[in-house]
């Protein structure tokens, strides 16, 4: 074949080998970076490098571990040399599991077997007294307080380790062991905890159930006329970083009023509209306490227009060995609210941040509906976002540090992986298309301007209520801080009913 003119020589196989070799030392460059106090290695090291640090351990190697590494066995390996070191210096370990109720049966095992090795080991949860999951669930050691090393995730799923000398690393690796250290310390009856029922190891469960079956189960809803699957997909993802609004933003106020109905006798009752089951939740956790157990009279109801939350009560319910009816229909509709009462009205209906899926006029339709399926002296509990009270970040300054863009859409997506991506392992679904879902949930979702708490509290008066509590709180909100209204309002009762 004749060589076209103008084109360069054939290379040799030697010069292309010689290329490869380049290109190969410029990708280590890129990857090893060239900083003199940090070094990048691929997963694959591991064993190499376990045997290099622990080596030059001379006093002290801290090491957190989270749920999901602690829970595959440690390769032979690795487990020899840490035991040996601990013959000579102090190894203390952190095992990090996301709740008080996940995978702590497999970290007790791996406990026991530590401490029978001389290894100073302890478990921490991460979700305790309502703080953020922030804590990266990936492993990381502390070498003598001078050198840290850590496990990055790239967006391929595959793992590196990278071994840091700067001092500001070190530091807030110091800083994060002393924070979590603190709570290992802290007695079991001293423990702060947060209200309301612990719901991470469901919700690690069920996230990725609800993203899988939101495109097939979801159906035009008063969310959505066109459909909500956008909604339901990312929500409980969303909800385990706290980043919508849920009845965990008002624990206090549910745990306290459910807790008083229960006493007054409330058992026929009526969840209207939910995400999924948190609200469910709230109310099961709620009748334990005051009775010691599920009594056989309660009768729970869960109303929906989208079958997605429906199923999703229905699981967590048979998670937890109790059982509720679900209702596919439309709490404005009067066939709905007729069918619903042929077996008799609710003592109790309980809603979150339902109310302002609706303009004012169908938010009057659906209290008047609340009203048609109470019995006298039944009560709602409700909470409804007040508009007037978001706080828009102004265009030259910060909202409480925490809007780092003025563009509200992008700050939302950026918090989710911020608060994401260290959790990766126990994710299902790729971080990437869950910021999409995020940003997609943070684009579409839209909430009705009801007024202020005076003209909330005056819509349930027109329906025939009579306000027993209320308040205002802030909350950190979804986009922007915004202010709630809690409320809990009664029918008049005349006949002796559960306020008689």
């Amino acid at each position: 074949m004749t060589e076209r003119k103008g084109s360069p020589g054939r290379v040799s196989p030697a010069d292309l080998i010689d290329r490869a070799r380049r290109a190969s030392l410029f990708y280590r460059a890129a990857y090893e970076g060239t900083d003199p106090n940090s070094v990048r290695l691929p997963g694959a090291a591991m064993d190499e490098l376990v045997q290099g640090l622990v080596a030059g351990v001379h006093d002290e190697l801290c090491q957190i571990v989270p749920y999901t590494t602690a829970g595959r066995p440690a390769d032979p390996f690795s487990r020899a040399m840490f035991r040996q070191l601990a013959r000579r210096a102090t190894v203390r370990r952190m095992y990090l599991v996301p709740g008080e109720d996940v995978g702590t049966g497999e970290i007790d095992q791996q406990l026991a077997e530590d401490r029978e090795h001389d290894l100073d080991a302890v478990m921490v949860p991460v979700f305790i007294a309502g703080e953020l999951p922030l804590v990266p669930m990936t492993d990381m050691w502390l070498i003598d307080g001078q050198v840290v090393v850590r496990q990055e995730v790239g967006g391929d799923g595959i793992a590196s380790w990278v071994v840091s000398g700067h001092s500001e690393e070190v530091i807030q690796a110091r800083l994060l062991w002393d924070r979590l250290m603190s709570r290992s310390c802290l007695p079991d009856r001293g423990r702060p905890r947060r209200p309301g029922p612990e719901l991470t190891r469901w919700l690690l469960q069920s996230a990725n159930m609800l993203y899988a079956m939101a495109p097939m189960s979801c159906r035009p809803s008063h969310l959505d006329k066109t459909g909500c699957s956008w909604y339901h997909q990312s929500w409980q993802y969303l909800r385990l970083f706290d980043m919508v609004s849920s009845p965990q933003w008002h624990a206090e106020f549910y745990t306290r009023q459910l807790a008083e109905a229960v006493r007054r006798g409330a058992r026929r009752i009526l969840i209207s509209g939910t995400a999924d089951y948190t609200l469910l939740a709230f109310l099961l956790e709620a009748v334990r306490s005051e009775v010691g157990v599920i009594p056989a009279d309660l009768d729970v109801h869960v109303l929906d227009m989208c079958q997605t939350p429906l199923l999703a009560c229905d699981w967590y319910a048979k998670q937890v060995g109790t059982r509720v009816q679900v209702h596919q229909a439309d709490v404005t509709s009067p066939d709905a609210i007729a069918q619903l009462v042929k077996d008799g009205r609710f003592d109790l209906v309980l809603a979150d941040a339902f109310l302002t899926r609706f303009n004012r006029v169908s938010a009057d339709t659906v209290i008047g509906s609340w009203s048609a399926l109470l019995n006298p002296g039944g009560s709602v509990i409700t909470t409804v976002r007040l508009h007037p009270g978001n706080e828009w970040p102004k265009d030259d300054e910060e909202q409480d540090g925490r809007h780092r863009v003025l563009d509200l859409v992008d700050d939302f997506e950026l918090r989710f992986r911020e608060r994401a991506t260290g959790w990766r392992g126990l994710l299902s679904v790729e971080l990437d298309d869950l910021a999409d879902a995020a940003r997609r949930y943070a684009t579409r979702m839209a909430s009705h301007d009801l007024g202020d708490a005076d003209e909330v509290r005056a819509a349930f008066s027109r329906g025939g209520f009579q306000v027993s509590n209320s308040d205002v709180e802030a909350v950190e909100g979804e986009l922007v801080r915004t202010q709630y209204l809690r409320l809990r309002v009664d029918l008049p009762c005349d006949s002796g009913g559960i306020g008689g």
